[in-house]
């Protein structure tokens, strides 16, 4: 028994959502943990697996059943694995490998149904159809050989939303997966999250989902942002073990229905707020620049805030200051690669840090250290 007495703020917040998530795992509720920024959303994550894996781990496999963990990256995946020890019961994947992994044993339908996605059209119709080539999920790149047709990483979404309509298949996912808690759940794709709704969700032959995430850390613009559904219960963890009290109190001003809580009230901190809302200029217009002040303008205007934290005291030294740059972008510019991004055609293995040629940089970063640059080959987009 917690003597919540002894807790910090922060502490009782945390111990009060997880005894939901808890409360739901027990009843078989879907539900969604909204967890901001420094909630220990990931902590969460593990507990209910370890939770899942304590009460499971010896009826689900004399039925053959797992339950799936769906994470974003194949760094999350690892780490994630790691800490529940790889124990076979839950079958940790990307959104992409988890759904290859259900879809790929109906070949058949598969080459029925690649024929409908449009990408596919015209490489079908010059190699003469599917026919009975294997269809087959590799590095991710479309190509058609005497044997083989091999899908890109856009094709798998798709084709296992098309298989959801057919209720055989969707009694067949249930019973091998009975319950599927998905990681970062506000970048999944949307078309995917909305099959979900649409076929499971407050349905009678459906999994038990499990959504954590933020929809307020969206990054991706096919991602399904935040997720609400009747069968789906909220909760909120009100908890933020990263900041002091002086950020959070400027968050819950910005964020008033998601309130959260911090270890130590006393803790001193400040908080500088600094804007190019008075900048006259033309922004930019792109996808995922729309708003944003043109490079040059945007780095001068990076270079006049750290001269004014400067004027005022304010310690750059690496050791004492990390810079957080949300972009691949923004933080390829200033640290000297930003022609990187654009060698790969396809750059998920960029942005999610899964090609073993792409290093490990974090995007907090020292702003006096600049990382040395990979040695490429002439090559390199045709190992992607």
């Amino acid at each position: 028994m917690v003597d919540d007495s002894k807790l910090s703020p922060a502490e009782n917040a945390g111990v009060r959502a997880l005894a939901e998530v808890m409360e739901s795992l027990e009843k078989g509720k879907s539900f969604k943990l909204e967890a901001g920024a420094g909630a220990g959303k990931t902590y969460s994550l593990i507990k209910a697996l370890e939770f899942l894996i304590e009460r499971e781990g010896k009826r689900m496999p004399r039925f053959n059943q797992r339950i799936a963990c769906i994470t974003f990256t194949n760094v999350a995946k690892d780490e994630i694995e790691a800490r529940i020890d790889k124990n076979p019961l839950i079958h940790c994947d990307t959104i992409h490998g988890f759904c290859w992994s259900v879809i790929s044993g109906f070949q058949s339908q598969l080459r029925i149904l690649l024929g409908d996605l449009p990408a596919w059209e015209i490489r079908l119709e010059e190699a003469g159809g599917v026919c009975s080539r294997k269809i087959k999920y590799e590095l991710g790149h479309r190509r058609i050989t005497d044997e083989e047709v091999l899908l890109h990483h856009d094709d798998v979404l798709p084709l296992t939303i098309k298989l959801l309509n057919f209720e055989k298949f969707r009694n067949i996912l249930v019973d091998q997966y009975p319950i599927i808690l998905i990681d970062e759940y506000q970048d999944t794709d949307k078309d995917w999250i909305d099959a979900i709704k649409l076929h499971y969700l407050g349905k009678e032959m459906s999994p038990f989902f499990g959504f954590f995430g933020d929809h307020w850390q969206k990054i991706y613009g096919n991602g399904c942002g935040k997720i609400t559904h009747p069968a789906i219960r909220e909760i909120g963890k009100e908890a933020n073990f990263r900041s002091v009290s002086a950020i959070v109190d400027c968050l819950n001003r910005m964020r008033p229905e998601l309130p959260q809580f911090v270890e130590d009230q006393h803790e001193p901190g400040e908080v500088h707020m600094f804007h190019t809302n008075n900048w006259v200029g033309v922004r930019q217009s792109g996808a995922h620049t729309k708003g944003d002040l043109p490079d040059d303008e945007a780095t001068e205007a990076f270079s006049i805030v750290t001269q004014k934290l400067t004027d005022v005291g304010w310690d750059f030294s690496p050791d004492k200051t990390k810079i957080l740059m949300l972009t691949h972008r923004a933080l390829g510019k200033h640290q000297g690669y930003s022609s990187l991004p654009t060698v790969f055609r396809y750059n998920e293995s960029f942005t999610k840090k899964e090609q073993l040629r792409i290093p490990e940089y974090s995007a907090t970063h020292s702003s006096n250290i600049r990382p040395p640059i990979p040695e490429y080959p002439a090559t390199c987009d045709a190992l992607l």
